[in-house]
């Protein structure tokens, strides 16, 4: 009896600890949210660099990178983009104010929420999503406003691991229906890449007067990311 009571406190204690930790990667905060960003920046890094590599060999005057963290990949998007100005966004204050312990020439840092950034519209060349995407409440309102910001020939970059996709989006990970469903936003998939478990896509914006018809787009795509409820909008 006592075991069991021992095995049911563990299995309690781990999944609080779960839970906390998802917290934390969804909003650092405290020092826990420090060391858990500087881990991942050894885990999706080299996803970022190799994202990167994905884009066209072309130059982007103004450069948005949103849910920064510690402000990692914001600094691979300067050493890629040195005469670029970068901006880089986090809900997180705890995450801005590492990120901004950092800071370099024409690099910049704010607490902004993705779903209302308040920059004026078709501000930036280039808007970069990291690891980041799944986690935001409503998917269907960021990228509405991520397209905002985007200039008219302007380019849109999502990569993450793919299994996040598989558990956190499940409808949108085949590349047709993600297609569709972009389509509804005025946005177009024009590439997919995939690699050892990454995958990353490439999405430009269409004019609003010549968006075509998404007929296909189902509701039920428009819901909220798994694990959150309206209570959660912020």
């Amino acid at each position: 009896m006592v075991v069991m009571s021992t095995i049911v406190a563990i299995l309690i204690l781990c999944r609080l600890l779960l839970k906390h930790l998802a917290a934390q990667s969804k909003h650092p905060r405290g020092r826990i949210g420090v060391w858990m960003m500087r881990l991942w920046n050894r885990a999706y890094l080299p996803m970022v660099e190799w994202s990167l590599s994905q884009l066209p060999r072309r130059s982007f005057e103004n450069i948005l990178d949103t849910g920064v963290g510690n402000g990692a990949s914001t600094a691979l998007l300067h050493s890629r983009f040195p005469r670029s100005r970068i901006i880089g966004i986090d809900i997180s204050e705890k995450a801005i104010a590492e990120a901004e312990r950092n800071r370099t020439t024409n690099v910049f840092f704010d607490v902004k929420d993705v779903e209302d950034t308040g920059y004026p519209g078709e501000s930036f060349d280039l808007v970069c999503a990291f690891q980041t995407h799944f986690h935001w409440p409503y998917l269907e309102n960021s990228l509405h406003e991520l397209r905002r910001l985007m200039a008219d020939d302007g380019l849109l970059i999502i990569a993450c691991e793919q299994k996040k996709i598989s558990y956190f989006l499940p409808r949108l990970e085949q590349d047709d229906d993600l297609r569709s469903w972009l389509m509804a936003l005025d946005l177009n998939l024009t590439q997919t890449v995939r690699r050892a478990g990454w995958v990353a896509y490439l999405i430009e914006r269409f004019p609003q007067q010549t968006a075509p018809a998404a007929e296909k787009v189902s509701r039920g795509l428009c819901l909220p990311a798994r694990g959150f409820s309206e209570s959660s909008l912020r």
